[in-house]
C-alpha cells in the first residue's frame, strides 16, 4: 500500500523536444518582454530602475525553465523547494505595484513552462490591458490631497487670528486638529487640517505663513514628504 501511495506521487516525467523547449523559453521572453515594456509604459514613481525591467524578463523566462525541470514530478518540486530555502533574498521591495509586477511575471512563466501557450498569451495581454486602462483613467487618485500643517504663534487675546487672511486666500478648507502649549506657554503649537484651493500654492502659502509677525516653525506635511521654512 506504501509503494503505490509513492508511485501515485511520483509521476512520470514527460520528455521535452528541443523544439518544446526552445518554444517554451520563446513565448516566455516575448510576454516578459511586453510585462516590462507596460510596466515602462505605466510607470509613474520617481525611483525608476532599469534593472527591475530586465528582471521582468529575466523571471519570466527563468521560471519557464523551472516549470519544464520540474515536469509532473513531485520529488522534483520538493527538492526545487528545499534548494531555494537557501537562497535569502534581501532585496527590499518599496512599491506594492513592483510586487504585482514580480507575480504577473511568475505566473506568465509558470504557463509558457506548463506549455499552456493561450493562458499565458491571453492573460498577459487582458491583464496588461487592464493595467494600461486603470493607469490612463488615474484609478483610485485623490485629486484634492488634504495635509498637515503646523506652526508655532505668540499667545494673543486677539478675536482674529494673525494668519486667517492667508488662510482665506490659499485654503479652500481647514479644521483645527490640535493646540498645545509651547515654550513654557509663551507660544501655542497649532496643527490644522488644510485643503488649498490650488495643488500648486504650497510654497507660496509657506512663504506668506513664515512671513507673519509672531509666526515661527510653519511646516507642511503633504504625505511623506515635509516642506519647511
Amino acid at each position: 500500500m506504501q509503494q503505490i501511495f509513492l508511485d501515485q506521487l511520483s509521476f512520470s516525467f514527460t520528455s521535452l523536444t528541443l523544439f518544446d523547449i526552445t518554444l517554451n523559453v520563446l513565448i516566455a521572453f516575448i510576454l516578459g518582454f511586453v510585462i516590462s515594456s507596460v510596466y515602462r509604459l505605466t510607470y509613474r514613481g520617481y525611483a525608476y530602475s532599469v534593472t527591475f525591467i530586465n528582471t521582468l524578463v529575466i523571471i519570466c523566462m527563468v521560471t519557464t525553465i523551472v516549470i519544464m525541470v520540474i515536469g509532473n514530478n513531485l520529488a522534483r518540486a520538493f527538492g526545487l523547494v528545499g534548494a531555494m530555502s537557501i537562497i535569502r533574498f534581501r532585496t527590499a521591495v518599496k512599491d506594492t505595484r513592483d510586487i504585482a509586477f514580480v507575480f504577473f511575471s511568475l505566473s506568465v512563466g509558470m504557463a509558457a513552462g506548463a506549455a499552456n501557450h493561450m493562458i499565458a498569451v491571453v492573460g498577459t495581454a487582458f491583464i496588461s490591458m487592464i493595467i494600461i486602462l486603470l493607469t490612463y483613467f488615474r484609478y483610485g487618485e485623490i485629486h484634492h490631497h488634504d495635509l498637515l500643517l503646523r506652526f508655532w504663534m505668540l499667545s494673543s487675546d486677539d478675536e482674529r487670528p494673525v494668519y486667517m487672511d492667508v488662510f482665506e486666500k490659499y485654503l479652500l478648507d481647514y479644521k483645527l486638529l490640535n493646540i498645545r502649549s509651547a515654550r513654557l506657554g509663551e507660544y501655542l503649537e497649532l496643527s490644522f487640517n488644510i485643503r488649498f484651493k490650488q495643488e500648486n500654492e504650497h510654497q507660496e502659502f509657506i512663504r506668506q505663513m513664515s512671513a507673519l509677525e509672531g509666526l515661527e516653525k510653519v511646516s507642511l506635511i503633504m504625505g511623506e514628504e515635509t516642506t519647511e521654512m
